[in-house]
């Protein structure tokens, strides 16, 4: 029996790459900005306890469509959250570390330049590709490779000369991010 073919475009492919890398750009120069300008700050812990709250309504409507009914809406609720205390318990985890980790973004972004803080937060591709290598057993390919030591090389020279280094290794870090994203996409096609 044949694979099923993948129908993503290329096209489709790099448009959902320029989109995401617009968007993480666009949340941090936001971010700093509501965190350095001189207007009344707001709670970071708030801010991010909303995005939370908002991301579950999302998950229970999205739910509630694809379960059609309200009895296999209940019924898949019931299977799912409640009657799996040791799922639920497993996901917690995950879940509070992003939580911490979206606190520090906010933290970080009120006391750093927003372009170093983008290319020092680019540092969890290395650490998520060493734990995919090491805790996996999973391989990366040569292109993938390059990426990440560019990416660390670039996150290197940002915090050894920020003022003189940001611009320069800001698009090499962004290259290399292109590069590791778009080789990610080649495999899983």
């Amino acid at each position: 029996m044949a694979a099923p073919r993948d129908n993503v475009t290329l096209l489709f492919k790099l448009y959902c790459l320029a989109v995401m890398t617009l968007m993480a750009a666009a949340y941090t120069i936001a971010l700093r900005y509501t965190r350095t300008s001189d207007k009344e700050l707001y709670f970071s812990t708030t801010a991010v306890c909303i995005t939370e709250v908002i991301k579950l309504l999302l998950s229970v409507g999205i739910l509630a469509k694809e379960t059609g009914s309200l009895g296999r809406f209940k019924a898949s609720l019931r299977e799912n959250v409640l009657g799996s205390p040791k799922e639920l318990l497993k996901l917690s985890v995950p879940s509070l570390v992003y939580a911490v980790q979206n606190n520090m973004a906010f933290l970080a972004l009120s006391n750093l330049d927003a372009a170093v803080y983008q290319v020092t937060y680019q540092l969890k591709i290395p650490c998520t590709a060493l734990c995919t290598v090491l805790m996996l057993n999973r391989t990366l390919s040569k292109l993938q490779w390059v990426s990440v030591f560019m990416l660390c090389a670039g996150v290197t020279l940002v915090q050894w000369k920020p003022a003189q280094a940001t611009k320069v290794v800001f698009l090499q870090v962004l290259v290399a991010s292109t590069l590791l994203l778009w080789s990610s996409i080649q495999t899983t096609s």
